[in-house]
Protein backbone atom coordinates (compact mmCIF):
# COMPACT_ATOMS: atom_id res chain seq x y z
CA UNK A 1 0.00 0.00 0.00
CA UNK A 2 1.34 3.52 -1.22
CA UNK A 3 2.47 6.12 1.91
CA UNK A 4 0.49 9.07 2.03
CA UNK A 5 1.91 12.37 3.22
CA UNK A 6 -0.13 12.07 6.64
CA UNK A 7 1.62 8.51 6.91
CA UNK A 8 4.15 10.31 7.18
CA UNK A 9 3.93 12.80 9.02
CA UNK A 10 1.70 10.76 11.85
CA UNK A 11 4.94 8.29 11.74
CA UNK A 12 6.50 7.95 15.09
CA UNK A 13 9.84 5.96 16.07
CA UNK A 14 10.39 4.83 19.59
CA UNK A 15 13.07 6.12 21.18
CA UNK A 16 16.14 4.29 22.49
CA UNK A 17 19.75 5.22 24.15
CA UNK A 18 22.20 6.96 22.19
CA UNK A 19 19.82 7.27 19.47
CA UNK A 20 18.65 10.14 16.75
CA UNK A 21 17.91 13.78 17.22
CA UNK A 22 13.94 13.60 17.24
CA UNK A 23 13.90 17.90 16.23
CA UNK A 24 15.95 16.84 13.70
CA UNK A 25 14.29 13.72 12.34
CA UNK A 26 10.83 15.28 12.72
CA UNK A 27 12.82 18.45 10.78
CA UNK A 28 13.67 16.16 7.85
CA UNK A 29 10.17 14.20 8.35
CA UNK A 30 8.48 17.28 7.40
CA UNK A 31 11.02 17.98 4.23
CA UNK A 32 9.92 14.94 2.96
CA UNK A 33 6.38 14.96 3.62
CA UNK A 34 6.33 18.24 1.77
CA UNK A 35 8.24 16.83 -1.19
CA UNK A 36 5.85 13.79 -1.10
CA UNK A 37 3.20 16.02 -1.19
CA UNK A 38 4.66 18.15 -3.60
CA UNK A 39 5.65 14.79 -6.22
CA UNK A 40 2.34 13.05 -4.61
CA UNK A 41 0.72 16.49 -6.53
CA UNK A 42 2.27 16.55 -9.55
CA UNK A 43 1.77 12.76 -10.07
CA UNK A 44 -1.92 13.22 -10.01
CA UNK A 45 -1.74 16.17 -12.08
CA UNK A 46 0.48 14.07 -14.39
CA UNK A 47 -1.90 11.36 -14.59
CA UNK A 48 -5.21 13.66 -14.92
CA UNK A 49 -2.85 14.89 -17.96
CA UNK A 50 -2.25 11.48 -19.12
CA UNK A 51 -6.03 10.39 -18.96
CA UNK A 52 -7.00 13.96 -20.81
CA UNK A 53 -4.19 12.97 -23.61
CA UNK A 54 -5.37 9.34 -23.64
CA UNK A 55 -9.16 10.09 -24.07
CA UNK A 56 -7.83 12.75 -26.83
CA UNK A 57 -5.46 10.21 -28.56
CA UNK A 58 -8.62 7.94 -27.91
CA UNK A 59 -10.42 10.38 -30.05
CA UNK A 60 -8.68 10.97 -31.95
CA UNK A 61 -7.95 7.14 -32.82
CA UNK A 62 -11.88 7.06 -33.25
CA UNK A 63 -11.69 10.04 -35.64
CA UNK A 64 -9.45 8.34 -37.44
CA UNK A 65 -11.39 5.16 -37.39
CA UNK A 66 -14.58 7.56 -38.88
CA UNK A 67 -12.39 10.05 -41.10
CA UNK A 68 -10.78 6.47 -42.56
CA UNK A 69 -14.36 4.75 -43.05
CA UNK A 70 -15.44 8.05 -44.42
CA UNK A 71 -13.12 8.11 -46.73
CA UNK A 72 -13.71 4.20 -47.77
CA UNK A 73 -17.36 5.13 -47.75
CA UNK A 74 -16.50 8.22 -50.14
CA UNK A 75 -14.26 5.96 -52.44
CA UNK A 76 -16.79 3.38 -52.64
CA UNK A 77 -19.27 6.34 -53.95
CA UNK A 78 -16.89 7.52 -55.91
CA UNK A 79 -16.61 4.80 -56.99
CA UNK A 80 -20.10 3.79 -57.74
CA UNK A 81 -20.56 7.19 -59.29
CA UNK A 82 -17.69 7.03 -61.44
CA UNK A 83 -19.44 3.44 -62.63
CA UNK A 84 -22.68 4.87 -62.88
CA UNK A 85 -21.82 7.47 -64.48
CA UNK A 86 -19.81 5.64 -67.40
CA UNK A 87 -22.96 3.52 -67.83
CA UNK A 88 -25.47 6.35 -67.73
CA UNK A 89 -22.42 8.03 -69.90
CA UNK A 90 -22.83 4.87 -72.28
CA UNK A 91 -26.55 4.64 -72.16
CA UNK A 92 -26.77 8.25 -73.50
CA UNK A 93 -23.97 7.64 -76.12
CA UNK A 94 -25.69 4.02 -77.72
CA UNK A 95 -29.15 6.58 -77.27
CA UNK A 96 -27.75 9.20 -79.04
CA UNK A 97 -26.20 6.76 -81.74
CA UNK A 98 -29.80 5.03 -82.27
CA UNK A 99 -31.36 7.87 -82.68
CA UNK A 100 -28.75 9.29 -85.07
CA UNK A 101 -29.08 6.20 -87.07
CA UNK A 102 -32.70 6.74 -86.76
CA UNK A 103 -32.88 10.33 -88.01
CA UNK A 104 -30.68 8.89 -91.15
CA UNK A 105 -32.31 6.61 -91.89
CA UNK A 106 -35.36 8.22 -91.80
CA UNK A 107 -33.99 10.94 -93.90
CA UNK A 108 -32.50 8.12 -96.16
CA UNK A 109 -36.06 6.77 -96.97
CA UNK A 110 -37.81 10.00 -97.45
CA UNK A 111 -34.91 11.21 -99.55
CA UNK A 112 -35.40 7.83 -101.63
CA UNK A 113 -39.69 8.34 -101.59
CA UNK A 114 -38.80 11.97 -102.77
CA UNK A 115 -36.67 10.77 -105.37
CA UNK A 116 -38.89 8.09 -106.61
CA UNK A 117 -41.99 10.01 -106.61
CA UNK A 118 -39.93 12.78 -108.55
CA UNK A 119 -39.31 10.48 -110.92
CA UNK A 120 -42.62 8.53 -111.21
CA UNK A 121 -43.85 12.11 -111.99
CA UNK A 122 -41.55 13.31 -114.27
CA UNK A 123 -42.18 9.43 -115.98
CA UNK A 124 -45.79 10.43 -115.87
CA UNK A 125 -45.70 13.57 -117.28
CA UNK A 126 -43.67 12.51 -119.95
CA UNK A 127 -45.80 9.96 -120.33
CA UNK A 128 -48.81 12.26 -120.70
CA UNK A 129 -46.80 14.99 -122.94
CA UNK A 130 -45.86 11.59 -125.72
CA UNK A 131 -49.51 10.63 -125.48
CA UNK A 132 -50.55 14.10 -126.06
CA UNK A 133 -48.15 14.25 -128.70
CA UNK A 134 -49.31 11.09 -130.03
CA UNK A 135 -52.67 12.49 -130.28
CA UNK A 136 -51.93 15.50 -131.72
CA UNK A 137 -49.97 14.18 -134.34
CA UNK A 138 -52.59 11.68 -134.83
CA UNK A 139 -55.25 14.96 -135.41
CA UNK A 140 -53.27 16.73 -137.33
CA UNK A 141 -52.55 14.02 -139.93
CA UNK A 142 -56.38 13.25 -139.97
CA UNK A 143 -56.64 17.42 -140.16
CA UNK A 144 -54.34 16.82 -142.84
CA UNK A 145 -56.33 13.99 -144.83
CA UNK A 146 -59.82 15.72 -144.15
CA UNK A 147 -58.00 18.87 -146.18
CA UNK A 148 -56.68 16.66 -148.87
CA UNK A 149 -59.97 14.74 -149.57
CA UNK A 150 -61.79 18.43 -148.99
CA UNK A 151 -59.29 19.89 -151.65
CA UNK A 152 -59.68 17.06 -154.20
CA UNK A 153 -63.34 17.70 -153.77
CA UNK A 154 -63.50 20.87 -154.58
CA UNK A 155 -61.13 20.83 -156.84
CA UNK A 156 -63.31 17.74 -158.73
CA UNK A 157 -66.49 20.09 -158.21
CA UNK A 158 -64.89 23.31 -159.77
CA UNK A 159 -63.14 21.29 -162.67
CA UNK A 160 -66.68 19.57 -163.61
CA UNK A 161 -68.46 23.60 -163.11
CA UNK A 162 -65.32 24.38 -165.26
CA UNK A 163 -66.59 21.97 -167.48
CA UNK A 164 -70.19 23.10 -167.86
CA UNK A 165 -69.01 26.62 -168.47
CA UNK A 166 -67.17 25.60 -171.37
CA UNK A 167 -69.94 23.46 -172.43
CA UNK A 168 -71.77 24.45 -175.91
CA UNK A 169 -74.87 24.78 -174.31
CA UNK A 170 -73.24 27.74 -172.63
CA UNK A 171 -72.36 29.58 -176.13
CA UNK A 172 -76.35 29.08 -177.02
CA UNK A 173 -77.26 30.46 -174.29
CA UNK A 174 -74.24 33.51 -174.60
CA UNK A 175 -75.64 34.17 -177.62
CA UNK A 176 -77.20 37.94 -178.54
CA UNK A 177 -81.17 37.82 -178.30
CA UNK A 178 -81.09 39.11 -181.75
CA UNK A 179 -79.89 36.33 -183.17
CA UNK A 180 -83.51 34.80 -181.97
CA UNK A 181 -85.62 37.24 -183.31
CA UNK A 182 -86.85 37.18 -186.95
CA UNK A 183 -87.16 40.26 -189.71
CA UNK A 184 -90.89 39.94 -188.86
CA UNK A 185 -90.90 40.77 -185.30
CA UNK A 186 -90.79 44.73 -185.26
CA UNK A 187 -92.09 45.15 -181.80
CA UNK A 188 -88.71 43.16 -180.41
CA UNK A 189 -86.36 44.97 -182.93
CA UNK A 190 -87.30 48.16 -181.32
CA UNK A 191 -87.02 47.29 -177.79
CA UNK A 192 -83.47 46.16 -178.97
CA UNK A 193 -82.96 49.09 -180.80
CA UNK A 194 -83.61 51.48 -177.68
CA UNK A 195 -81.77 48.83 -175.16
CA UNK A 196 -78.13 49.52 -177.74
CA UNK A 197 -79.14 53.70 -177.55
CA UNK A 198 -78.96 52.99 -173.75
CA UNK A 199 -75.66 51.20 -173.53
CA UNK A 200 -73.77 53.80 -175.45
CA UNK A 201 -75.61 56.73 -173.25
CA UNK A 202 -73.26 56.48 -170.45
CA UNK A 203 -76.05 58.21 -168.09
CA UNK A 204 -78.52 55.27 -169.23
CA UNK A 205 -75.90 52.99 -168.74
CA UNK A 206 -74.93 54.41 -165.48
CA UNK A 207 -78.49 53.54 -164.07
CA UNK A 208 -79.01 50.22 -165.73
CA UNK A 209 -75.84 49.44 -164.26
CA UNK A 210 -77.47 50.41 -160.78
CA UNK A 211 -80.60 48.36 -161.67
CA UNK A 212 -79.07 45.41 -162.64
CA UNK A 213 -76.62 45.83 -159.44
CA UNK A 214 -79.05 43.68 -157.35
CA UNK A 215 -79.05 40.97 -160.07
CA UNK A 216 -75.01 40.69 -159.76
CA UNK A 217 -75.87 41.12 -155.96
CA UNK A 218 -77.86 38.06 -156.42
CA UNK A 219 -76.00 36.10 -158.24
CA UNK A 220 -72.78 37.20 -156.15
CA UNK A 221 -74.75 35.26 -153.01
CA UNK A 222 -74.97 32.07 -154.95
CA UNK A 223 -71.05 31.29 -154.33
CA UNK A 224 -70.38 27.56 -153.06
CA UNK A 225 -70.97 26.83 -149.52
CA UNK A 226 -67.36 25.38 -148.57
CA UNK A 227 -68.55 24.75 -144.88
CA UNK A 228 -71.48 21.93 -145.97
CA UNK A 229 -68.88 20.57 -148.11
CA UNK A 230 -66.47 19.93 -145.75
CA UNK A 231 -69.15 18.38 -143.06
CA UNK A 232 -69.71 16.27 -146.12
CA UNK A 233 -66.51 15.35 -146.22
CA UNK A 234 -66.59 14.68 -142.17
Amino acid sequence: MALTPLDIQNKTFPTKMRGYNQDEVDDFLDLVVRDYEEATTKNRELEKAIKHSEEKLEYFNELKDALNQSIIVAQDTADKVKTSASKESEVIVTSAQNKADELVANAEKRAHQLTTDAEEKARQILTDATEKAKQLATETEDLKKRTRVFHQRISLMLESQLEQVKSPEWDEILQPFSSYVNDSHEVIKEVLAKQLDNENNPVVNSESETLESPAVQTFDTREIDLSVIADENE
